[in-house]
């Protein structure tokens, strides 16, 4: 009697499945052809061909296509996902089985992600267990997501079981992922056939040059003459990506002012290199009136460079020439940075300033990141802008 199929099966899972009956088949005749272990599944499971149970399935995933879901179910499904929301995760998927690889617009920022990027972000293992159980795409459908893949998310999250999890159920790790485990070894074995080896697209729709974490990669592909000065959606270069990492970017940065690219003042300040700060400044005090410089020891939590910058004369109401053009009190408020948030304030930070994106002020700034970042730090900075506020 034939077996029957799982809920859902996919083309994926039909080639795994074929490749182990090869492996298993090749133990009784090493000579064994994929073709034959192909042909073996397929009357495993009641077909008389390959071709007929790959058309099978195909027809299968086309009719449930998680494209044809509505907007509004799938974004409050993220916002479940994204907030650890179980019971509710399984009461959605039961009655909607196929928004496990649904796409829909994020809860908190732009792009369309899948549920699996948001229980990474979250950081919710239970769901993330779940959604794989009920057939969420391991190597995800990442094209309105900046091409963030799943396992590049549990890299930059710091999810190290749910990337165990991930390479185990064959997630694939390509040039990008490599670059940000600062895993050499496979940088190495991608690149081997030179500039055949480089992605076609870089996450963020910059270069891939931003996302090297070791100072090998980086020789390795400025030698493929990778683009080292390409702005992502952000504005961002590499090498200010870099200084965004902090201290783990400090020798990636310093290697790439050794190879002759340049830093701007704010990069410097994202470092804590006062040294380099005081000898640009000296050669051009018009640099203080750089609202990115303070704004970088700020998001970074240099308190004695930020003061060092006040006391020198910089403006703490100035504003990020990106983003949402907020205040340096607005990112001590994210941050959940009381110490800054002080120094601010003491300096004459407007307290009821509005970014120009969102409208919010730093203590509804602050209010937000609680839900966000989950940052208890954040309340302590709220209750303390509000009480200087009178709110």
């Amino acid at each position: 009697m034939a077996q029957a199929l799982p809920p859902r099966p996919n083309l994926e899972w039909l080639r795994k499945t074929a490749k182990q009956a090869l492996r298993a088949e090749r133990q009784k005749r090493p000579d064994a052809k994929l073709a034959a272990a192909q042909l073996l599944v397929a009357r495993e499971f009641g077909f008389a061909s390959w071709r007929a149970l790959k058309a099978h399935v195909d027809a299968l995933q086309k009719s449930s296509s998680p494209d044809t879901l509505d907007d509004t179910l799938v974004a409050q499904f993220l916002r479940d996902v994204r907030s650890g929301d179980l019971a509710a995760v399984r009461a959605t998927l039961a009655a909607s089985p196929n928004i496990v690889n649904g796409h829909g617009p994020h809860p908190h920022w732009g792009g369309r992600p899948q549920p699996l990027h948001m229980a990474i972000e979250g950081g919710h293992r239970e769901v993330f267990d779940l959604l794989l159980a009920q057939g969420a795409n391991v190597h995800g459908d990442n094209a309105s997501y900046s091409h963030w893949t799943p396992l590049m998310l549990t890299i930059s999250n710091d999810q190290g079981a749910m990337r165990v999890e991930l390479l185990a159920r064959g997630a694939r790790l390509g040039l990008v992922e490599a670059l940000m485990l600062a895993d050499d070894a496979a940088v190495e074995r991608l690149l081997n056939r030179g500039k055949a080896g480089l992605p076609d697209y870089a996450p963020n729709d910059g270069s891939v040059l931003a996302f090297a974490r070791t100072t090998f990669a980086i020789d390795r592909l400025l030698a493929l003459g990778v683009d080292t000065e390409a702005q992502d959606q952000w504005q961002t270069t590499p090498i200010e990506a870099m200084s965004r990492l902090g201290a783990k970017g400090q020798p990636l940065v310093r290697h790439l002012l050794a190879r002759g690219l340049r830093a701007k003042p704010q990069e410097y300040a994202r470092l804590d290199d006062r040294t380099a700060l005081e000898k640009l400044i000296a050669a051009d005090p018009q640099l203080l009136h750089n609202g990115d410089i303070l704004m970088g020891a700020v998001d970074f939590g240099h308190r004695d460079l930020a003061e060092w910058l006040l006391a020198q004369g910089a403006d703490p109401n100035a504003r990020s020439s990106i983003g949402s053009h907020q205040t340096p009190l607005h990112s001590a408020a994210w941050e959940g940075n009381l110490a800054i948030a002080k120094l601010l304030v003491n300096a004459g930070a407007d307290v009821h300033a509005r970014d120009e994106e969102h409208h919010g002020t730093p203590a509804e700034w602050a209010r937000y990141s609680m839900q966000v970042a989950e940052n208890p730090n954040c309340r302590l900075v709220a209750e303390y802008l509000e009480k200087v506020a009178g709110t």
